[in-house]
């Protein structure tokens, strides 16, 4: 239901008193008073549910005008909800007699059919998108579809183009969509509008809408070139034994560039009214990040914990296991052939394959710079957490099924900070564990010694 939906009060109960019976031959005094004191109860009852249904017919009132005051901006509707809402504690001693009176029920629907027409019409009534409601898009399902011909538009750039590596770049050091950017920028440009819509579930033309804010704050373009260099290449002979050779390898290198937008960027592009820049402005608070991962899901609670691995790997350096156990490395960082096309591929992490939902574990200590639990796709990483730990060093833990760290966090060594599963471009559960040193991409197994698992 809409802003400014009408709902009936509840209907006004009449109870007439009753005419004092004639007293019987024989009766007492004491009878008498009896009946006259049923009479005054039955009165006062009669007295109490007017009162009740007067009390409940203003809540209706003020609810209804909280409604309509949704569409005249963000600081009016939130002064008529708290309005709405201490009318309704105020009147909350008359509930009994309403509950005498039978009007209990009515006062509670419509209640909550007020308080959901209020949300439901503003910029808030995104967050009611998590399932379909029957008629219509959800939330959810729209950007599950959007989100895959995002990542299929990627794909067939790949396809398309011969290369023999792939890198992916952005503007802003994020690969992933910033689902939630994306969907403050379309709930206020819906429903801030002078002629706004509610944005729960969602239209064919809405949908259209969502899929332009996407493209527009998310632009991709690619190109190709050369490199030339010395690379060492693992092989395996008739044997099976793996061997180390140095190569020189050309490659074409396909890299694919990424421009986010910001929603303040869209904001002006788009002209916002003063009511849409409210809006924007009251969906991008700190305080909706509860209310996004419920609608776009990967962020769970759970995390904080401090594990000390149980490992064969001993630590060299800086970083410890990203594991509670060693798990088994399934493909090593670098270049290596393909053992079914041949070719010479480049791998830029360590892949340890692991159960769905182990615990990842902060390598070191440091600050989360990315914390993806948004985009499922994230530029082929899924959700996805990088960390930086001071005098140059990164590591990023792909493909996680959830993640429970927000950027700008904290975290220690040991730490977790998400689980393993197999989001964006992975077959299977495992982590992709990448390792920074001043910007280039190093062997995470150069900070370890012991079992080579193979």
């Amino acid at each position: 239901m809409g802003a400014g939906a009408s709902t009936r009060p509840a209907g006004k109960k009449s109870i007439k008193g009753r005419q004092p019976a004639a007293k019987p031959r024989g009766s007492s005094g004491k009878t008498i008073k009896q009946g006259e004191k049923g009479v005054k109860g039955a009165q006062q009852t009669a007295v109490n549910a007017r009162k009740a249904a007067k009390a409940t017919h203003q809540i209706a009132q003020r609810m209804q005008a909280a409604a309509k005051v949704t569409a005249r901006g963000v600081r009016a509707a939130a002064h008529a909800v708290m309005t709405a809402l201490k009318a309704a504690v105020a009147a909350v001693q008359n509930l009994a007699a309403a509950i005498i009176a039978g009007g209990w029920v009515a006062v509670v629907i419509i209640l909550f059919i007020c308080l959901i027409a209020l949300v439901m019409g503003s910029s808030y009534g995104i967050f009611f998108g998590v399932e379909s409601t029957g008629s219509g898009t959800s939330v959810s399902q729209a950007v599950q579809m959007i989100n895959q011909e995002y990542a299929d538009h990627l794909q067939q750039i790949s396809e398309s183009v011969s290369h023999d590596r792939q890198e992916m770049t952005s503007n802003d050091g994020n690969l992933s969509i910033n689902w939630q950017e994306v969907l403050a920028v379309f709930s206020a440009k819906v429903s801030g509008a002078s002629d706004g819509e509610q944005v729960a579930s969602l239209t064919d033309a809405q949908v259209d809408i969502l899929r332009d804010i996407l493209w527009e704050m998310n632009d991709v373009d690619y190109s190709i070139h050369t490199e030339s260099h010395e690379v060492e290449v693992t092989t395996t002979n008739d044997d099976g034994e793996e061997e180390t050779t140095t190569e020189t390898v050309t490659e074409t290198v396909l890299t694919i560039t990424i421009t986010h937008k910001t929603a303040a960027e869209m904001a002006g592009e788009y002209h916002f009214n003063s009511r849409q820049n409210e809006y924007l402005t009251l969906m991008m608070q700190p305080d909706n990040q509860n209310l996004w991962a419920q609608l776009l899901g990967g962020f769970v609670a759970g995390g904080g914990q401090i594990i000390n691995p149980d490992t064969d790997w001993v630590p060299t350096g800086a970083l410890a296991w990203p594991l509670p156990q060693s798990f088994t490395i399934t493909s090593h960082f670098g270049y290596r052939e393909d053992p079914f096309t041949g070719e010479i591929e480049y791998h830029n992490g360590t892949d340890i394959a692991a159960p769905a939902g182990t615990p990842i574990l902060a390598a070191a200590s440091g600050t989360v710079t990315i914390a993806n639990g948004i985009d499922s796709w994230g530029g082929s990483y899924g959700y996805h957490i990088k960390v930086d730990h001071g005098n140059g060093l990164e590591t990023l833990y792909a493909h996680c099924s959830s993640i429970c760290v927000i950027p700008g966090q904290q975290v220690q060594q040991g730490e977790v900070i998400g689980f393993v599963g197999s989001t964006g471009n992975s077959t299977g559960n495992h982590l992709h564990l990448v390792v920074w040193v001043n910007g280039t991409c190093t062997d995470a197994m150069s900070f370890f010694v012991g079992l080579i698992i193979k």
